[in-house]
């Protein structure tokens, strides 16, 4: 039979068959071997941070695997905002800072000082504009959920609920929308990124939340086809097309959140027996102003001082502080989005103040339903772990668990206090005795190294068996 496999000879000395093969030939005789795990980086470090997703069943690729390994290595929010508030206001000023970023700064310290009534208030206006979905209007459709059956009704409110979060980001999703038009035309020829930023005028950046109709058929029915003539003329395929596609994709979110289309949905959904049972008497044309008084809506227009700190960042970003501290401005704003992350599973908040004579930035992370180590019948617990830094004193950080009137304390204070500590648990009980509590456990301790988010709240790896994808 012939050998349909090797039409022509081989030529002489490239023999192919198998037994000569070296792809296919069973000899396993391989010299030096590498092994993966034996590599060293070339600062001389081992991977451990790699080792422990491993072990934890992470992929580093993954967006999830991504953020646990930022929390692992990201700086702590409270030593960067000391860095740059507390001890380096001098730095700054002698880095030549503009007057635009000065006065910004000299604002934004005179809002921290506060009294305790103030402090109470603010720390409450953190917490309700930390959450969206909170108050009786939220809980009646978390009641919903949890009561039916219908597939159809629980997919009605989510999509309502998709709706509102769109429609309240609608001032910020046009302005995204203006950024990726302006990034857009830097890719075009000259004559068409003349024509796109005409164009750009037509929007209306003062409408309203829910007011989308004008600006939505602008971008749909003149800029996003003008856009794809462009690219069918040049055949542009590069990053322009991407940038279209987060155009369109932002477009879709800003006209999904428009009002009418918010009452229609609404509406439909007053059609099914459980949703009816509990919004009966609600009329549609009143949910925007049941919307407008949540707890979250009031929190977000008093948060006055958010606004004035991501300005401040915004400044630094740009090298408007000194090139020397910009970096630290950006790894402040890496720290401040990573701890807003939809994979972080505990509430942050973030307190600057400065409180009878002393100027201080404290982090919490809150999680009101502990579960960790909870006998069986215990019940509710609240894990808290709080940072903080006072000036010319040092950092803190503080673990608390409390449930049924009792609480479990960890304090780490800086080593200037070493000879305070008896006085600092004295005052801690008294503290907690004014207001009902009593401690099952109290440790103190001089601090030898920061608490990690990760230590505290081990919820945070739960989600690794969770679907994961890479963007």
């Amino acid at each position: 039979m012939p050998n349909i496999l090797r039409v022509t000879t081989p030529p002489a000395g490239l023999d192919n068959n198998v037994k000569n093969n070296p792809l296919t030939t069973n000899e396993k005789q391989i010299q030096n071997p590498v092994d993966p795990s034996k590599i060293v980086r070339s600062d001389g470090r081992g991977d451990a941070g790699d080792q422990q997703q491993t072990k934890l069943g992470l992929n580093a690729q993954s967006n999830f695997g991504n953020f646990v390994q930022q929390i692992n290595d990201a700086p702590q929010l409270t030593q960067l905002f000391s860095t740059l508030f507390l001890q380096g206001m001098g730095n700054l000023v002698e880095a030549g800072i503009g007057p635009d970023l000065a006065e910004e700064i000299a604002k934004f310290m005179d809002m921290m000082k506060m009294t305790d009534t103030q402090l109470l208030d603010f720390l409450k206006n953190q917490t309700d504009g930390a959450v969206r979905y909170t108050g009786t209007f939220y809980n009646m459709l978390r009641q919903v959920m949890s009561d039916t059956q219908s597939v159809e009704l629980k997919a009605g409110v989510l999509e309502l609920l998709k709706q509102i979060n769109d429609m309240s980001a609608g001032p910020h999703l046009l302005e995204n929308i203006r950024g990726n038009l302006d990034t857009i035309s830097k890719y075009m020829l000259r004559a068409d990124r003349e024509v796109v930023q005409q164009m750009m005028e037509k929007l209306d950046m003062g409408a309203v939340p829910g007011d989308t109709k004008m600006n939505a058929d602008f971008l749909k029915k003149e800029m996003i086809p003008m856009l794809s003539e462009y690219i069918s003329k040049t055949r542009d395929f590069g990053a322009i097309r991407d940038l279209i596609g987060v155009l369109t994709f932002n477009v879709s979110r800003y006209e999904n959140g428009n009002l009418d289309k918010l009452i229609d949905t609404f509406t439909k959904l007053l059609n099914f027996q459980g949703f009816r049972a509990k919004f009966h008497g609600v009329l549609p044309e009143k949910l925007p102003q049941i919307l407008q008084n949540t707890s979250y809506e009031k929190a977000t227009k008093k948060n006055e001082w958010t606004e004035k700190f991501l300005d401040m960042v915004e400044y630094g970003v740009k090298g408007e502080a000194g090139l020397e501290n910009k970096q630290v401005f950006q790894n402040l704003m890496k720290a401040v989005l990573l701890n807003e992350s939809v994979y972080m599973p505990v509430l942050h908040l973030m307190l600057p103040m400065e409180l009878n004579g002393r100027t201080m930035f404290a982090e919490m992370w809150i999680d009101p339903d502990d579960e960790s180590g909870a006998a069986e019948g215990e019940g509710r617990r609240t894990k808290l772990l709080i940072k903080f830094d006072i000036k010319d004193l040092g950092f803190f950080d503080v673990v608390m668990l409390y449930g049924n009137e009792k609480m479990d304390m960890y304090l780490s204070y800086p080593e200037v206090l070493a000879d305070k500590e008896k006085e600092i648990h004295n005052a801690l009980e008294a503290i907690m005795a004014d207001n009902g509590i009593t401690f099952r456990s109290l440790v103190l301790e001089k601090a030898s190294e920061p608490v990690s988010i990760s230590q505290v709240f081990p919820k945070i790896f739960e989600r690794k068996n969770s679907i994961n994808v890479t963007i």
